[in-house]
């Protein structure tokens, strides 16, 4: 939120937000971006730098929340769940080791889990999930700057092959996709003091999700290749970067990219999930509107955005056909 600037730039620090603009920047006169980020392809038409955003760690976050959550009396029970009694309402739930937990409030937060979960209450709920993974590398070059933001390159590309390559990747149905055309969203951001973290949701089709993930040993070769259009100084790598370390996980969402959060139609049946690729933006906030939903307290007016039961209105889902974009942060 905020104005959109243009002209002049002040660069942001690395570290804080205090006492900084809001809004964003856009910056299109060519000598002005290379004076801020020479790091870029000189063919960059446009720059638009969001306040107010950044990184932080969900490692940090969640054991910050998990140590609150104890000193509060949460007891954590590793288990799974097998069977839910739900007859009328919300009683209780039977674990597979055998312990059976009486209750008359339960929250689904199965995260990729959620449609097997539902299932267990006999309710088909509207998500579903895709794969994303993410690779770091050491960047002993200093392509990427330690000050640099988190870089999103925003436009479609093909990947720079060699003629040899594109020959060789033509002779194969299975490596012809590599030869065609790629969705925006490349993006990368420096990690710790010398690393470098590289994403890029390029096949975002729904999978059923499997534990471990199984990632597309492809994908580090792709994402560096994909960053060189933004990045021209990681071309030094190609062919032989550093041995990357690869991650990831499932981003579960909604056709419409808006979390589940809210009661469910089982008497005592609550959902807090779908929360996509926005968990950690989003988490704080999507518990104290649950919490509102379980305490009885007054909702904000943006609850019902989020509430399960908006499938149920048939405006709702006429909208929801009309829909063009997926809403992917």
């Amino acid at each position: 939120a905020g104005a959109l600037r243009t002209g002049g730039y002040t660069p942001a620090p690395p570290h804080g937000f205090e006492d900084q603009p809001d809004g964003a920047d856009l910056l299109t006169d060519p000598a002005l971006i290379r004076r801020h980020f020479p790091y870029l392809t000189e063919r960059t038409v446009a720059v638009l730098h969001t306040r107010r955003a950044g990184w932080f760690s969900g490692q940090q976050l969640g054991m910050y929340l998990w140590e609150r959550a104890r000193a509060g009396g949460v007891e954590l029970i590793p288990a799974r769940v097998e069977a839910i009694d739900a007859k009328e309402k919300i009683r209780g739930l039977l674990l597979a080791n055998g312990e059976r937990i009486a209750t008359d409030t339960l929250i689904l937060a199965a995260g990729p889990l959620l449609p097997h979960v539902g299932t267990l209450l006999g309710l088909t709920l509207p998500v579903y999930s895709e794969r994303h993974a993410k690779l770091a590398f050491a960047d002993s070059l200093g392509v990427i700057p330690r000050d640099a933001p988190f870089l999103i390159w925003a436009d479609p590309q093909t990947l720079p092959w060699s003629p040899e390559e594109r020959d060789f990747l033509a002779e194969s149905p299975d490596t012809q996709w590599m030869l065609g055309n790629f969705p925006p969203g490349a993006h990368t951001r420096p990690e710790g003091s010398r690393h470098a973290l590289m994403l890029w949701a390029y096949d975002a089709r729904p999978v059923e999700p499997l534990f471990p993930p199984q990632f597309d040993p492809s994908f580090p070769d792709i994402v560096l290749r994909g960053l060189t259009t933004m990045l021209p100084g990681l071309q030094a790598y190609l062919g032989h970067a550093p041995r990357p370390n690869l991650d990831g996980g499932y981003y579960t969402k909604t056709r419409e990219n808006r979390p589940l959060i809210g009661p469910l139609s089982i008497p005592g049946a609550h959902v807090l999930g779908a929360l996509s690729g926005y968990g950690l933006m989003a988490a704080c906030g999507a518990a104290d509107l649950l919490a509102a939903h379980l305490s009885g307290d007054p909702l904000p007016d943006y609850a019902p955005a989020f509430a399960p039961n908006r499938y149920d209105d048939p405006a709702y889902l006429e909208w929801l056909e009309a829909l063009d974009d997926t809403g992917q942060l």
